[in-house]
């Protein structure tokens, strides 16, 4: 899992621009993927469940996966909005589990994240290149972060810091949680900085087979 998220996290990175169209498979097969099986861990998929039913989830799951990245992919506006708002998803991710957790709310938590992905949807349909560069390198680097936070350790999950402070595991967010955000941040500005430099080397480039303005 530490490799998986690394490699692909940095590739989507100093990439995301110049391999929109394998991203936009990985990422919209990943949504897919995952949407199924939480639904399905959250309702038939119990702890007495036979494991051939688990196994068959599973691979349904990746199978529907596979056939979103293939429409997905063939729809640009669909697979530019699709890629900015994960990568907005991904960065309200990381702003909540920092400050704004103390809200203490799940509705709250969902209604931010998913609003911040959102709205950078709906803003790479007008300045696709820029917000795109953006989502991609801030999504990219919290994958690679995230990786070596699942080896390293002490990286706060914010899908389950609140209710580990109402059971009292922990009081707050461990301070060593702000180290990796820094590096989230450095990593980010990185590949932000490459993907541009990308652009401006080859303008006439157009990854997305989407116009040439902005």
């Amino acid at each position: 899992m530490f490799a998986g998220f690394l490699t692909i996290g940095l590739f989507i990175c100093f990439l995301g621009r110049i391999m929109f169209k394998p991203i936009v498979y990985i990422v919209s097969m990943s949504i897919v993927t995952s949407l199924i099986l939480v639904i399905a861990y959250n309702t038939f998929l119990l702890t007495n469940t036979k494991s051939w039913v688990g196994w068959l989830t599973i691979g349904l799951a990746i199978l529907a996966g596979l056939a979103a990245g293939c429409c997905v992919i063939r729809i640009i506006r669909v697979a530019i909005f699709v890629v900015a708002a994960w990568g907005g998803y991904a960065f309200a991710l990381l702003i909540y589990n920092a400050f704004m957790y103390k809200m203490n709310s799940e509705a709250g938590f969902w209604c931010f994240t998913v609003g911040v992905g959102l709205i950078c949807g709906v803003l790479s349909l007008c300045f696709w290149n820029h917000i795109l560069i953006h989502a991609t390198a801030f999504l990219g680097s919290y994958m690679a972060i995230f990786g070596i936070g699942i080896v390293a350790g002490r990286y706060t999950n914010p899908f389950t810091v609140v209710e580990m402070i109402k059971n009292h595991q922990i009081s707050s967010v461990d301070p060593v949680f702000y180290a990796y955000m820094a590096g989230n941040l450095v990593l980010y500005a990185m590949g932000m900085l490459f993907q541009y430099r990308q652009k401006n080397g080859n303008p006439d480039h157009d990854p997305y087979e989407y116009g040439k303005r902005y």
